[in-house]
């Protein structure tokens, strides 16, 4: 599969989405790293469940400076995996449900090590269900017959992986910044939610009255 044939499928599978700036970017990384991925024959499901061992290890040492490449290689390889069933032509349902699910746990694993930190388990907690919330919104707008990308928020799960990163760095070099970089992810999260609330209710105001 060449990159113009991949474009396509990836943007068929995301109702049509436009690829150009940081979609565009990111695209690029994938393609090639399902090149390389391939060549090695790993399979699009081993590569999700890989990144769910990455944020179990993170878990398991949430004080240790390993969670730091734990967690960047725990997003890589969930980040990757869908890009590496679209190569390999190997996109199915049970996958999909496989990769939201291992989303969920590797997400919760992630703002446990947050909490481990520093952060106030009621902030942790809160802005980990409002996030949760927003992804499962998008899932039923999805079995309702809309499978449109419909609003890109601020607040994505690359996003969220970002500022806990942040946060890690923060307290690995004694920074009391952990605190403040959860409280921005928060409000970031309302404001996100916010915007999928509007555009579900937008789009079944429409479908119901037309």
């Amino acid at each position: 599969m060449n990159k113009s044939e991949f474009n396509a499928a990836w943007s068929a599978l995301h109702g049509g989405a436009e690829i150009k700036g940081v979609v565009k970017t990111w695209l690029a990384i994938s393609y090639a790293s399902a090149k390389v991925v391939s060549a090695l024959r790993i399979s699009p499901n081993f590569l999700t469940l890989l990144g769910l061992v990455f944020a179990i290890a993170m878990a398991v040492n949430p004080l240790s400076l390993w969670t730091i490449p734990l967690l960047v290689l725990s997003l890589y390889a969930d980040g990757i995996d869908g890009s590496v069933a679209i190569y390999q032509n190997r996109s199915s349902s049970f996958g999909a449900i496989l990769d939201s699910v291992a989303d969920r746990i590797s997400e919760a694993l992630w703002f446990y090590v947050a909490y481990r930190i520093g952060a106030p388990a009621w902030l942790v907690l809160v802005t980990y269900v409002i996030a949760s919330t927003q992804e499962y919104a998008r899932a039923r707008l999805g079995g309702l017959g809309i499978d449109d990308v419909g609003v890109v928020t601020p607040a994505e799960r690359p996003v969220r992986a970002s500022f806990i990163f942040v946060a890690l760095v923060a307290y690995a070099v004694d920074l009391n910044l952990v605190v403040a970089v959860m409280t921005v992810l928060f409000v970031l999260q309302l404001w996100s939610f916010y915007l999928v609330a509007r555009f579900a209710h937008n789009r079944l105001r429409n479908d119901f009255s037309a």
